[in-house]
């Protein structure tokens, strides 16, 4: 695994994932600039080969995930947690995801 950006904001995660074609993102669902779920909808939208893992909280944040096919991990989880979602994602796993 290898991180290949980070991003200070909704904007810069945009352009990043325009240029870079990551196989996954994980998405804090409060960035500035936008919601993460914005974000989330644009990448489902635009690259629909790129997972996506939201990091949040929020619980109902979620729902939103799973129902763009995104996983989502709880903020609380252990590290190896959100390891395990990054790399379901990463062997293109059907995008049901679960929370963990």
């Amino acid at each position: 695994m290898d991180c290949v950006g980070v991003a200070r904001d909704a904007q810069e995660a945009v352009r990043l994932c325009q240029e870079l074609l990551p196989d996954v993102v994980i998405l804090d669902d409060e960035m500035p600039g936008a919601h993460g779920t914005k974000v989330l909808e644009w990448i489902t939208s635009e690259l629909p080969d790129t997972r996506v893992v939201m990091y949040t909280l929020d619980a109902n944040v979620c729902d939103v995930a799973r129902a763009f096919g995104a996983g989502c991990v709880l903020k609380d989880a252990n590290y190896e947690v959100l390891v395990r979602a990054v790399r379901n994602g990463a062997a293109s796993l059907p995008r049901s995801a679960e929370t963990y």
